[in-house]
């Protein structure tokens, strides 16, 4: 299979990257999570919508196929922690202080939410590396959730999804823990929103459905927009040789430390960490992927619609994009921005990117792997089935010459590119349009990318509940809710789960946190190095050898310039 990685596709996937980086300039204020939700109180989520497992036990879900159910082995309790800890399981002791935590509405699961892990970003530490929080000497409440980044208050995250009001002072993180967890494997989550937008605290990130199924769950802020990812020249100086632009990624590397540091006090094993995020949190992941300061923060990672993990900007750009930035907000110099108020930062128009600056990134992952210097990390990644119908939503119906058009925007021979979704297959121009949005941007390149790097793991997630919201299908971000099961407050759903998307979450929850146990989702869904290499996620789970008419490769070449290239 990893034969087919020809010169030819190589060169049309970088050049299809920088088409991507134009489209997705469009899509990042809708990048996130995508579904709408409520707010919830400290204490959980509400009402239960899925059957919570007591912590640690085995799991009886329905599925990953047809045949047999795995179930977690948690790893046997030999990691204590070098701090010690209180006999309540409501307050952890950590490197900065104790800090107290609360129940949540999973049996035995409590939450430590909001707590520091940096020093707030401001003044002068505004477009710097993340610098270290003082200690406290009073226990540390942590049971409320925290603030949000700064970014747009408009738009379709914003539209569709409640977020917490925004501090620049945000740089916290949440922990979920069964209260009996000693050396369990820990997932660390990383929110999607473009870059731009989204939060640990957002309502269905709430950790406790999985921590409840043996594992720890850690999920962070990082800075967003401008404040996170500005590159300019200045800064560049600034930097003086150090990493620049990559503020955001930064702050994710620090989170990660915090980790190592101290999660064996709240049960976790530092040493099994398991890193998951969807949409800009999975090609945040292909960073750290790609990044020597992630190595040893991590050993496995689950991309969600992540992409190709070949996208990098080039810092002269990004900094062509930043001074145009400054110039907007009536600045000449950082001294300007850095005196501007954080919502007027976070609310500008922005194309927020990974940088290429030869320090914490040189080149995407993408890249090592073709070089053989990928690191010694075992990935999940995959898609879902309609990607794009949330980013079309509203869209007229394009009569021929227009679907021509807006094909364009992905190849230089639109006819050949739209020869591989025959009208035939389609109800509408609307839907080959998506279709194809679809596969150039999340679905080929994670598939190129599954079939570059060794002993990779894909899935593509094509379940559509019987409420289907907005009937946008398997659209971006729609496997969120059942991931981590908490479906209550997305418009278009009941409160509750109906009992077969019940067993779908099960089992989706149940392959991740086997991955994150053992290194691999389950007996019966083997690696792509290996026969059957995709593992559908439906009801019930498929294996197949092949998705998307197996058109990936042309769609490839097309989408990065002319076949023979």
């Amino acid at each position: 299979m990893k034969n087919h990685r020809m010169s030819a596709l190589h060169h049309a996937r970088r050049t299809r990257s920088i088409a991507i980086v134009i489209v997705v300039g469009l899509l990042a204020a809708a990048c996130s999570s995508n579904e709408p939700s409520v707010a919830v109180d400290a204490e959980g989520p509400g009402p239960d919508t899925t059957e919570v497992p007591e912590p640690t036990a085995p799991v009886e879900t329905a599925a990953p196929t047809t045949e047999s159910t795995p179930t977690t082995t948690v790893p046997p309790a030999t990691t204590t922690t070098a701090l010690a800890q209180p006999d309540d399981p409501f307050i952890v002791n950590t490197d900065l202080g104790l800090v107290r935590g609360t129940t949540t509405a999973a049996p035995r699961v409590n939450a430590f939410l909001s707590i520091p892990f940096a020093a707030p970003p401001l003044g002068d530490n505004r477009f710097r590396a993340p610098q270290p929080h003082a200690a406290w000497a009073d226990e540390f409440d942590a049971t409320q959730p925290g603030a949000s980044c700064p970014q747009p208050t408009e738009g379709v995250t914003a539209a569709l999804t409640v977020i917490p009001p925004s501090d620049e002072d945000c740089l916290t993180l949440n922990v979920w823990t069964p209260d009996d967890a000693d050396n369990f494997p820990v997932m660390v989550w990383i929110h999607g929103g473009g870059l731009t937008s989204g939060s640990a605290h957002q309502p269905y990130y709430i950790g406790d459905q999985l921590a409840a199924r043996g594992v720890v769950l850690v999920s962070m802020n990082y800075r967003l927009g401008p404040l996170g990812f500005l590159t300019t020249d200045e800064l560049i100086a600034e930097a003086d040789g150090e990493s620049f632009g990559n503020y955001g990624l930064a702050d994710q590397v620090a989170a990660l430390e915090w980790v190592q540091s101290n999660i064996a006090g709240f049960g976790g094993n530092p040493n099994q960490v398991t890193l998951f995020g969807e949409s800009a949190g999975g090609f945040s992941i292909c960073g750290h992927l790609a990044s020597p300061q992630s190595d040893g923060l991590f050993q496995q990672a689950i991309i969600q619609s992540g992409g190709g993990c070949s996208r990098l900007a080039d810092p002269d750009v990004a900094s062509v994009s930043g001074e145009t930035l400054l110039d907007s907000l009536g600045c000449v110099d950082i001294a300007c921005a850095r005196a501007l108020p954080a919502d007027v930062l976070g609310a500008a128009a922005f194309n927020a990117q990974l940088t290429a600056d030869n320090v914490a990134l040189t080149s995407p992952a993408i890249e090592l792997a073709e070089d053989g210097a990928f690191p010694d990390v075992t990935v999940m990644t995959g898609f879902n089935a309609d990607e794009a119908t949330l980013f079309t939503l509203g869209n007229d119906e394009p009569d021929d010459a227009e679907l021509r058009a807006l094909v364009g925007a992905f190849t230089s021979d639109p006819e050949a590119l739209l020869g591989l979704y025959p009208p035939a297959d389609y109800e509408t121009n609307l839907a080959r349009y998506q279709a194809i949005w679809t596969d150039v941007t999340f679905g080929c390149p994670a598939i190129d990318f599954a079939t570059t790097v060794p002993n990779t793991y894909t899935y593509h997630f094509t379940y559509v509940s019987a409420a289907n919201p907005f009937g946008l299908g398997a659209t971006h971000g729609a496997e969120l809710a059942f991931v981590f099961g908490h479906p209550e407050g997305i418009i278009g759903l009941a409160d509750a789960f109906d009992p077969e998307s019940i067993d779908v979450s099960g089992a989706i929850q149940q392959a991740w946190v086997e991955f994150a146990a053992t290194g691999s989702p389950g007996a019966d869904w083997p690696s792509d190095d290996e026969a059957g290499r995709i593992m559908v996620l439906d009801n019930p789970f498929e294996l197949v050898d092949t998705i998307r008419n197996n058109r990936c490769t042309t769609v490839t070449a097309l989408a990065g310039g002319d076949l023979d290239d």
